[in-house]
């Protein structure tokens, strides 16, 4: 039986930004809360991390760059935002793969809340980056 390899990972859970997303006449005006839920696991196992980088990765990059989405003009799918979210990602950590939740709530009244869910890798990501 093959044991699966240790991993670190990252996560940001709870994130809540006020920005303009959607494509629903309602969606483009009014600014709403979209909550995100980041899981990055970085390209280094449990050995690596303590002894590469010395047990530490600087999120606050990312952190920032999430902040900044609240300055940006309204984006009308919820793909072109998660997308942006997963460059940043890959641009600001050493990560090998990203799980990543975008929920637009109360749009709809017959459910809390709609959105995308992501679990990517850094290979994949790149072959497909365009």
């Amino acid at each position: 039986m093959t044991e699966t390899p240790s991993t670190v990972s990252i996560a940001m859970r709870g994130i809540e930004l006020i920005v303009r997303i959607g494509e629903h006449p309602w969606e483009k005006f009014a600014e709403r809360p979209t909550r995100l839920s980041i899981n990055i696991t970085l390209t280094f196992g449990y050995a690596d991390y303590f002894g590469k980088l010395n047990g530490y990765v600087d999120y606050n990059p990312l952190r920032q760059f999430l902040k900044g989405l609240e300055q940006r003009d309204h984006v009308e799918r919820l793909e072109e935002f998660s997308k942006q979210i997963l460059a940043a990602c890959f641009d600001t950590t050493p990560v090998e793969r990203v799980r990543l939740s975008v929920l637009k709530p109360d749009i709809f009244h017959e459910m809390q809340g709609v959105g995308m869910e992501f679990d990517v890798t850094r290979a994949d990501f790149s072959a497909n980056a365009a």
